[in-house]
């Protein structure tokens, strides 16, 4: 009996190390990521071309630049001088093969560039993290090719389509902190989340990702029920955008349950803080809006409206694809135009052909 009990004292001690290890990691959120291709002396500086001992010409870089925010949400500091926080960047199979056909060299591996970082985050306190990554150069410098010169822009462009498909690390030492995924932080959006709410929708669908906006909250509303009878099969998607994504709204047990049971919702993603700028309802029945223009985008019959209120303007558009309908409202301004809408819509018709 005495040997029980000390086995059970034992497995309680390490369970309990467990939940304080669990407990004790660094509570870190990735707020804030940013990535460009620029030729910009002013982030990269400039590269001397060499002929023997002798600088004949200093060249400009094409880099791929990152910046990250992170802030650390607990009581005690992160990092210090003696194990100061640390980043690598993981990226993707697609995002080094990318590399590799646009510049010839795995620029992440050979960490070809700069690269600045702070050494602690204090308590409720952002910290900001840079780095860039010497991609080649446009210039063809013949007999003096230094550096690598770049493939053509198409494939710069699809260097930019994947520049998110890569893993941010977070070190302090030799100790793993936080990982983040840039593509989420980035868009607020995953190809697992999409995928499940396809399967609850019974349809594809599209989710077009814009840059400078996140996806703030997803989620399914399902067929009402009446008499303990569901009424119809009619399932909404609802997918919202926000150019600020803010901290996530926490829901208390009460309120999960009133919005799973009562509002017959199931929420995939968010609700996270931030204006809503552009709203998407996507059915897997058709739908029409009452009162409408027309205009063909792709050889889709488009109905909109557009209406301007207080608030700003807005457009409320809805089409109809093969297997699902659109509803969709956004906000326009200088930031996000007309044309911009256009763009959003075709997207989404571009992609629907291609599922």
């Amino acid at each position: 009996m005495l040997k029980r009990l000390v086995l059970i004292g034992f497995f309680l001690m390490i369970s309990l190390f467990a939940l304080v290890s669990c407990t004790n990691k660094p509570s870190l959120e990735l707020v804030e990521v940013s990535a460009q291709i620029v030729t910009d002396k002013s982030i990269s500086g400039q590269t001397g071309i060499m002929d023997g001992e002798k600088v004949i010409k200093y060249v400009t870089p094409t880099v791929i630049s990152y910046t990250f925010t992170v802030k650390n949400n607990g009581i005690q500091k992160v990092g210090d001088d003696e194990k100061p926080v640390r980043f690598k960047l993981e990226p993707s199979e697609q995002l080094r093969m990318t590399l590799l056909e646009t510049s010839g060299t795995d620029a992440f591996e050979k960490m070809n560039g700069g690269y600045t970082a702070a050494a602690e985050i204090l308590p409720n306190q952002t910290a900001e993290y840079n780095a860039f990554y010497e991609l080649g150069t446009t210039e063809d410098l013949g007999a003096y090719q230094q550096i690598p010169l770049l493939s053509s822009k198409e494939q710069l462009e699809q260097l930019k389509k994947r520049r998110f498909d890569a893993t941010l690390i977070l070190t302090a030492g030799d100790e793993e902190i936080a990982r983040f995924d840039l593509h989420t932080a980035a868009f607020g959006w995953t190809p697992e989340i999409q995928q499940k709410m396809e399967k609850e929708l019974g349809t594809k669908m599209v989710v077009p990702l814009w840059e400078g906006y996140q996806v703030k909250y997803a989620a399914i509303q399902h067929p009402p029920v009446v008499n303990n009878q569901q009424v119809g099969d009619r399932r909404v998607a609802t997918i919202v955008y926000t150019d600020q994504r803010g901290p996530l709204i926490d829901l208390n047990p009460e309120q999960k349950r009133q919005l799973e049971s009562k509002q017959r919702r199931t929420v995939f993603y968010g609700e996270f803080e931030g204006k809503p700028l552009i709203r998407m309802e996507i059915s897997n029945e058709r739908g029409s809006l009452m009162e409408a223009d027309v205009q063909k985008i792709d050889g889709v019959e488009v109905e909109f409206q557009i209406k301007e209120v207080d608030s700003g303007k807005y457009g409320i558009y809805s089409f109809n694809l093969e297997r699902s309908s659109y509803f969709i409202m956004f906000h326009i301004d200088e930031s996000f135009t007309q044309e911009d809408v256009e763009k959003f819509i075709r997207r989404i018709i571009t992609a629907s052909h291609e599922k």
